[in-house]
């Protein structure tokens, strides 16, 4: 008997609205092992955000209806666990990275009260204690003059450190499990190799297991090692970085990679970047048959009647596609074997 993933996802749907009538976030299934880097990729709109909000549990009361066959980290159910126990969990076994730190740092409190904060609320130590950790992981993180930073204001930093700032806020407990939503999009390119370089190297030293939400496929390439492709709410296209970039089967997958690269493996080079003609469909008004079809430069007539089932392209690489660009295997319906 092989053991649980460390975060196993199976069937996770998100609703908003009456009864959760609009789901933002349809049947999406992947796992993920200690230590290892999962990219959750797509356009804006496409549900990213949403699945690692449901993940962390960060809906408020009564907003969404989440829902899932399982929601599983290192053994707890998180679907099970009611408000006081996930405010446990998070930070010392799961945090989350926002995408803009002035809008998660508050503006009226020192940084080294907010990060002491966090230590004071989870684990039993002294403030001088936690003041000793505050330090050493602002170190970590490579802020510069870290005992002084700690009496600042997140307006006097930044942008690069107060990204560091967030990194050291979710690492201050050492979680197992750290969710990065899109934290290097408003950083240059310079802060944001730092940033990447930061994180992979935490993660050697900790073994921590990195959820990374983007849209920028370069950064993909650089530090994932599995890709999960998603559309309109749910996942499209799923298996190793390699196979995703060597042997994309999705048309959706295909797109994102010409819109961000000269060519396609496998296809004649386009020699410009190429855009994914018009917009990811509003959840309330999903085309009948593939959420992909109206955009899809492979759609049959076929596309246009039928949800596509899950089919193998490989072991560990499988694609929701009817009409996948390489050769796939017959479809499976059992979309769990193929995870």
């Amino acid at each position: 008997m092989t053991a649980e993933p460390f975060l196993s996802v199976r069937n996770l749907s998100v609703g908003f609205g009456p009864e959760g009538a609009i789901r933002a976030v349809r049947d999406v299934s992947f796992d993920l092992e200690a230590g290892k880097t999962l990219c959750l990729v797509g356009e804006s709109g496409s549900g990213k955000s949403v699945t690692a909000t449901s993940i962390m549990g960060l809906h408020k009361p009564g907003s969404a209806v989440v829902t899932a066959d399982r929601l599983r980290l290192e053994g707890i159910d998180l679907l099970s666990c009611d408000e006081e126990r996930l405010t446990d969990l998070r930070g010392s076994l799961m945090a989350m990275i926002f995408q803009d730190p002035m809008s998660s740092l508050n503006p009226a409190l020192t940084i080294g009260f907010q990060l002491r904060e966090a230590l004071l609320l989870h684990e039993k130590m002294s403030r001088k204690a936690a003041d000793g950790r505050v330090l050493e992981v602002l170190q970590m993180v490579r802020i510069p003059e870290a005992a002084r930073r700690m009496r600042a204001y997140p307006h006097q930093l930044s942008g690069g450190m107060r990204q560091r700032i967030m990194i050291a806020m979710a690492l201050i407990c050492r979680p197992r499990l750290l969710i990065a939503d899109e934290p290097t999009t408003a950083l240059d390119v310079t802060v944001q190799a730092q940033i990447l370089w930061l994180l992979s190297e935490l993660q050697r030293e900790f073994g921590t297991a990195i959820i990374f939400i983007t849209h920028d496929l370069g950064v993909v390439a650089e530090i994932a090692d599995d890709v999960a492709v998603m559309y309109a709410g749910t996942l499209v296209e799923r298996g190793s970085v390699h196979d995703i970039f060597e042997r994309p089967s999705h048309g959706y997958t295909a797109g994102l990679l010409r819109a961000t690269a000269e060519f396609v493996p496998g296809e004649e080079s386009l020699g410009r970047l190429e855009e994914i003609p018009g917009n990811v469909p509003s959840f309330s008004m999903l085309p009948k048959g593939c959420n992909f079809v109206d955009r899809c430069r492979f759609a049959v007539a076929s596309c246009h009647e039928r949800t596509p089932d899950w089919r193998m392209i490989a072991a560990g690489h499988d694609t929701r596609c009817d009409q996948p660009i390489d050769n796939a295997l017959p479809a499976s319906g059992a979309e769990e074997a193929s995870i």
